[in-house]
């Protein structure tokens, strides 16, 4: 048998009914067509339940005989419970038997054809009670590392942790003060606080941002505070508790919600729950194992040895399944979440959420929405976030009830590797369909996207490293700016929350941590490209199709990637009421050539978003000509 003689596709319902993630208790139509010239016994779909690891068969019927080719067909019902359902095909001819399942356990789509057990393609059967926040679908992120990003009034230099390095010029670069281990001894930091985001609320509300997302700001010794000393306590040198419940006013005054980094797998050796140094007035683990936090941390051999995150002695790992660290994080009347519930803060991004478990997670999301329906848990996930399993166990983020959204990485990856020219447009497509067949709609229309953070390299480092070393100085300039702007209006336009790092839209680079973490650029900016961020931000807060807007992917050229954005007949893809309107994205990722494609589309002119040249189509089809390097916006006129 050869590969072509049999065919199932994933991504099309003529093959799967419906597409992508299916709701509990629903049905699932598959079907498969396979070569008349082959004597078929029988063609038998396997589907295994991922929680019971239980495996069930059902046979499939022949529904048509046409183009040289039977299709057969079974209808299988998703179990009541979500989970992830695994599926492949079993062809019994009357000599051998045959499989076909998927290409790999990343890519779905087409399958192959197989002589043993295959990969199998994936059914996330999530709640659909569970649904995401309305305001969270239609925001623009803004994120904020504080202590770099603005300083107002004079930085209160005796309110830093006795170890650290103030920095008296703003325009430094970051660095670290290490001993003979690697370890920091000393922590820089530069001063910025609160007051100095709070001073800076219209700026950020010029660049269209209705979220703004704040790396940690709880006490601690470190400048980037993933070391928590109080979880109670707002850091001295930022402000205090009167400053950040101030921020959330004037945010909110101005359209715009805030967003805590929650830092809650580990804190601080330096702290009051562990206290290693004496520093604190408590009774901290590490000084006895009498202290009301000593089961919250693991030990092997008390004090000295113990369980911490990523073997960092800094940051002693908490043990989420203790029910009094549990109370403490959520359900006393002082407990974390609701002291800073009573402050009107209402959404977080759970640091290294699988580090957590998925019950304390769930914990978390109840009292948030308990509280307020509107609040977001965002999760760090780099991976996809449907099919994750840690610490031996699959994650349940996006079944319903646990998650709000996670960081899209994984979309921030086949960006980049398709502007470095690591995988093409084909490439991308499947890899991205195959994303939003993974997800539940709610979800892929809720992920944080974003091309930069704390974590990861500057978007502009990262082109700049992907040019050969041969380009002169403003080529490679003017290569790189092009780059950026195309990136930024993809991440703009794709379904899904952009996240704009600060800094970025100032022009800002920075390789890896600390030097990702520079003070913004005030005075310095590159105006050009704080207005197109401008830009692009108005235009995806004026038009809904660009937010929860239908998606139709296109790969129209090895260089060339598209997609399709629009509302029709008055409703969003989740019946909210919307205007009419179509949009197309389009980017050559090629910065040498320029490059001509056509596909069907609506038929009418079409507007170009920024200079308004206008496309005419013909005979259903547009025709268009990419310059080097160039990506486009353009709107259905009529």
């Amino acid at each position: 048998m050869k590969q072509h003689d049999m065919y199932h596709n994933s991504f099309l319902q003529s093959y799967r009914e419906p597409f992508g993630a299916a709701p509990r208790g629903s049905n699932v139509s598959l079907t498969i067509d396979v070569h008349n010239h082959h004597q078929v016994q029988k063609v038998i779909v396997h589907y295994i339940y991922d929680k019971s690891d239980e495996e069930q068969t059902k046979e499939l019927d022949l529904y048509s005989e046409k183009h040289y080719y039977n299709s057969f067909e079974a209808t299988i019902k998703m179990p009541d419970e979500p989970q992830l359902v695994w599926y492949y095909f079993e062809i019994v001819l009357e000599e051998y038997t045959f499989f076909y399942g998927r290409l790999s356990i990343e890519e779905s789509g087409e399958g192959v054809l197989y002589e043993h057990i295959p990969p199998s393609w994936q059914i996330t059967v999530y709640d659909p009670e569970y649904q995401t926040p309305r305001w969270w679908k239609n925001a623009t992120m803004y994120q904020i590392f504080p202590d770099r990003f603005h300083v107002e009034g004079d930085p209160e230099l005796e309110k830093a942790p006795k170890s650290s390095l103030m920095h008296t010029h703003w325009e430094n670069d970051p660095y670290y003060i290490r001993d003979e281990n690697g370890g920091v001894v000393r922590w820089d930091f530069f001063g910025g606080n609160i007051q100095g985001i709070i001073h800076k609320l219209d700026y950020i509300k010029s660049l269209g941002v209705t979220v703004i997302y704040l790396n940690p700001i709880f006490e601690a010794e470190s400048n980037h505070r993933y070391d928590t000393g109080d979880y109670h306590k707002i850091d001295l040198l930022l402000g205090t508790k009167e400053d950040f419940e101030q921020l959330i006013a004037e945010a909110k005054d101005r359209g715009i919600e805030i967003m805590l980094d929650g830092v809650f797998s580990h804190t601080g050796s330096n702290s009051i729950y562990f206290n290693q140094r004496n520093e604190y007035d408590s009774l901290g683990a590490y000084q006895s194992k009498s202290s009301p936090y000593y089961d919250w941390y693991m030990f092997h051999e008390w004090p000295d040895e113990y369980e911490a995150w990523w073997g960092v002695g800094t940051l002693p790992t908490l043990n989420k399944e203790v029910e009094s660290y549990q109370q403490f994080l959520v359900h006393n009347e002082d407990s974390v979440i609701k002291t800073w519930q009573q402050s009107g803060m209402n959404h977080w991004r759970l640091d290294v959420a699988d580090e957590l478990t998925d019950d304390l997670i769930r914990q978390i999301y109840q009292q948030l929405k308990t509280n307020d329906e509107s609040s977001v848990l965002l999760g760090e996930v780099w991976e996809d976030a449907s099919n994750k399993s840690a610490y031996g166990k699959r994650r349940e983020y996006f079944l319903g009830g646990v998650l709000d959204s996670v960081m899209n990485y994984p979309l921030r990856d086949l960006m980049l590797d398709f502007i470095k020219g690591e995988v093409d447009a084909y490439f991308l497509h499947r890899r991205l369909l195959t994303l939003r067949e993974h997800y539940p709609r709610e979800y892929f229309y809720a992920l944080m996207n974003m091309l930069s953070s704390h974590d990861v390299e500057r978007v502009k480092t990262m082109l700049d490293a992907f040019l050969p070393d041969d380009l002169l100085d403003e080529e490679r300039r003017n290569i790189i700016q092009q780059q950026v702007k195309a990136l930024s209006l993809w991440l703009y336009t794709f379904p899904g929350i952009p996240s704009l790092y600060y800094g970025d839209e100032a022009g800002v680079t920075g390789g890896k941590d600390p030097d990702n973490r520079k003070p913004f650029p005030w005075g310095r900016e590159e105006k050009e490209l704080v207005h197109w961020y401008t830009k692009i931000g108005q235009w995806r807060s004026n038009h809904a199709a660009l937010r929860t807007g239908s998606f139709k992917p296109h790969a129209l050229h090895e260089d060339v990637y598209a997609y399709e954005r629009w509302v029709k007949n008055g409703v969003d893809e989740f019946g909210k009421k919307a205007n009419n309107e179509h949009m197309l994205y389009l980017i050559n990722r090629n910065y040498q050539e320029e490059i001509e494609v056509t596909l069907s589309i609506r038929k009418g002119r079409w507007q170009h978003m920024l200079d308004h040249r206008m496309f005419r189509t013909k005979k259903g089809k547009l025709t268009i000509t990419l310059a080097p390097c160039e990506s486009m916006l353009l709107r259905h006129i009529h």
